[in-house]
């Protein structure tokens, strides 16, 4: 279980490493030891064979027989009874030996070529010559010519003996091995501790993004990783910080959807139902009381049921037209035209409803503004649908101002009204389909609530921008901007 852990796993695998290491690291201590051994004993000795040839050569002269040879040769034995002492004839025979222990020689012949590139050396280099005790051992040496003429065969003096290698083995397995595993197991332990201990700092912050992960896993959509540094650890927690905010914003999003969807289906629902039901009671009050209705109330009815029709047909266009253009299905045909002139035919078309309940309709329009681009039909509907807005919210002889200005490449529409304007709480959604700041739907509403909804899709079609707000002396103001260059 606790090898799951990435930090475990890393440890474990940094461990593996640093035994392979240390291990191969004492294996080439101990070979390169052997070999640095080969290197001092033949430095130190490299003239051996020269000394030995020579005293042969000074008390034997030609006489090399293996008899007189023992004799020469006893007494340099007596001092260094580590040495093995070979007569090789110039075809590598060995023709006598001199070496301490009962063993005897397992090869009777080495290879000559050895001991010519020893003896032709100029300069030092470590060179191998067979050990006649082993089949295929090979060991440092020293080695001279015999005779005056240097013909007669060749001394070959292996530096480390069988009684030497028994000595240098007991050694080294005692002190190399318990200085060298003291050392290794130091160092084993000294790198583990370090690594661990670095493995875990790294490994840390990667167990912190990963716990930041789980949390919002597990549904903690708040939850931010703050991580400090540079490094692409650090980048990734920035980078699932970006991705969290855009997770959280979207289920934000998505709450506020089915917030709207479920309150537009109430909505499209109440008012469906409500021109249905009038419908549907004046046509069966026709039916049942078809003899005992008067034509005048019958007329009343039909009208009556005429209106209904006509506000569901009007409800389900605005419906329809509303989502060609949220789905941007719906091109605005762009043509120029007078601002001015478009808004004095809107206020002349609705003088009849202002006029209903005596609001003053003040609007100055300006001839010099210059000509905008736009789709005049969806804009005067946006336009229419505004001012309307304003009109049934404003109180019996009340005040609806329009005003029309050229700012910063822009035309700023302004429309205010002298109503109770809008709770701050619902500013933000005045603008959504179905949305009414009044929240009770028993009172008589003469529009679809889409209109607002409506002017807004056609604004941002046009690149514009729009907003309510609250005039400080009270009623509530919209203001539309549309670039003039578009």
């Amino acid at each position: 279980m606790i090898f799951k852990s990435f930090y475990a796993r890393i440890s474990l695998l940094f461990l593996l490493l640093i035994l392979i290491l240390g291990g191969a690291s004492l294996a080439i201590a101990f070979n390169s030891s052997r070999h640095l051994f080969d290197e001092v004993e033949q430095l130190l000795n490299r003239d051996y064979a020269t000394s030995i040839a020579e005293e042969l050569n000074t008390i034997l002269g030609d006489d090399f027989s293996e008899q007189n040879i023992k004799e020469a040769i006893h007494y340099m034995m007596v001092l260094n009874p580590m040495v093995e002492i070979y007569i090789i004839d110039n075809e590598g025979n060995i023709l006598s030996y001199f070496a301490g222990g009962n063993d005897r020689i397992i090869r009777n012949k080495i290879d000559i070529a050895p001991l010519h590139q020893f003896y032709n050396s100029k300069r030092f280099m470590t060179i191998l010559g067979d050990d006649p005790r082993t089949e295929r051992g090979r060991k440092p040496f020293s080695a001279a010519p015999l005779g005056a003429n240097k013909e007669d065969g060749w001394v070959y003096v292996i530096l480390r003996g069988q009684s030497y290698d028994y000595s240098l083995a007991l050694a080294q397995s005692d002190y190399y091995i318990r200085s060298g595993l003291i050392t290794f197991i130091i160092a084993i332990i000294a790198t583990v501790v370090v690594g661990l201990i670095l493995f875990f700092l790294l490994t840390y912050r990667l167990k912190r993004l990963s716990m930041g992960v789980q949390a919002f896993k597990n549904g903690q959509f708040e939850h931010r990783i703050n991580m400090k540094g540079n490094d692409e650890i650090a980048q990734l927690s920035l980078a699932f910080n970006d991705m969290a905010e855009s997770i959280e914003d979207g289920i934000i999003k998505l709450k506020d959807a089915d917030r709207l969807r479920s309150q537009m289906i109430a909505n499209i629902s109440h008012d469906l139902r409500s021109p249905l039901t009038s419908i549907r009671g004046h046509l069966e009050t026709l039916l049942l009381e078809e003899n005992t209705v008067s034509e005048t109330e019958q007329r009343q009815y039909i009208e009556t049921a005429l209106r209904n029709v006509s506000g569901l047909q009007r409800l389900v266009e605005e419906l329809l037209d509303l989502a060609k253009l949220e789905a941007r299905q719906i091109s605005p045909e762009r043509q120029p035209f007078s601002f001015a002139e478009l808004v004095q035919d809107i206020v002349l078309k609705m003088r009849s409803q202002s006029d209903s309940k005596h609001i003053v309709m003040q609007y100055v329009p300006d001839p010099q503004l210059p000509l905008f681009t736009g789709d005049i039909g969806l804009l005067e509907r946006a336009l229419t649908n505004i001012i309307g807005n304003a009109i049934e919210h404003s109180p019996e002889e009340g005040t609806v101002t329009i005003s029309i200005e050229l700012k910063d490449k822009s035309y700023i529409i302004v429309v205010s009204d002298t109503g109770k304007g809008i709770p701050e709480a619902d500013i933000p959604h005045v603008f959504e389909r179905f949305y009414r700041a009044d929240k009770s739907r028993t009172r008589k509403a003469h529009g679809t609530g889409l209109g607002l909804a409506i002017a807004k899709e056609v604004v941002e079609l046009h690149s514009g921008t729009i907003k309510a707000e609250n005039a400080k002396e009270g009623g509530a103001v919209i203001t539309i901007s549309l670039p003039a260059l578009v």
